[in-house]
């Protein structure tokens, strides 16, 4: 795709006389989270090293085509298998939002403990535990040491049985 005079011409065919077909911006999109330093979420996949596969890359209407073979749809968001994999045919998938968010890193940015849902808690001088259900935060209790508290994290996201990710057990497998 070139720029020319504020206009995109494709030779693909995927935008043309202003419009441009919503997997193209999809690309566009991808491109600017994993190789543009200035953009709002490429701390999130660039700066962590997460790349588009070169064929994807060079030739968008390769990725549009491989979209509309895979169960592309409006709603549907292109979601990582593997979080920390990188954009390729093999690694990539179209779920729904809410799917798409349970997929998420296991820890964040700022997590201390090396556990989710794991918290030191300065006033008991133990670590706390808390899991989140429709949004509202439940304590689960306190425990001496972040191990034992992750484990008792695991257990009731065992049981809610939702998918969401877990410390020792992802998707009710072990981990190796």
């Amino acid at each position: 795709m070139h720029r020319i005079k504020g206009r995109f011409i494709a030779k693909h065919g995927y935008a043309s006389n202003g419009y441009i077909h919503p997997l193209l911006r999809k690309v566009y999109q991808i491109k600017q989270r994993c190789y543009n330093i200035n953009a709002s979420d490429y701390k999130n996949y660039g700066g962590r090293g997460i790349r588009m596969c070169a064929e994807w890359y060079f030739y968008p209407e390769i990725f549009i085509k491989w979209a509309l073979g895979n169960g592309w749809k409006k709603e549907l968001c292109i979601d990582r298998i593997n979080n920390d994999g990188n954009y390729t045919p093999e690694n990539c998938r179209f779920i729904t939002i809410k799917k798409s968010n349970k997929n998420k890193r296991l820890l964040s940015i700022n997590n201390t403990s090396g556990y989710k849902g794991v918290v030191w808690h300065k006033y008991h001088k133990k670590w706390a535990v808390f899991i989140r259900i429709n949004g509202a935060r439940k304590y689960l209790g306190y425990f001496k040491s972040p191990r034992l508290a992750a484990l008792r994290y695991d257990v009731e996201a065992y049981l809610l049985n939702d998918g969401r990710s877990m410390n020792f057990i992802d998707n009710h497998k072990t981990r190796r």
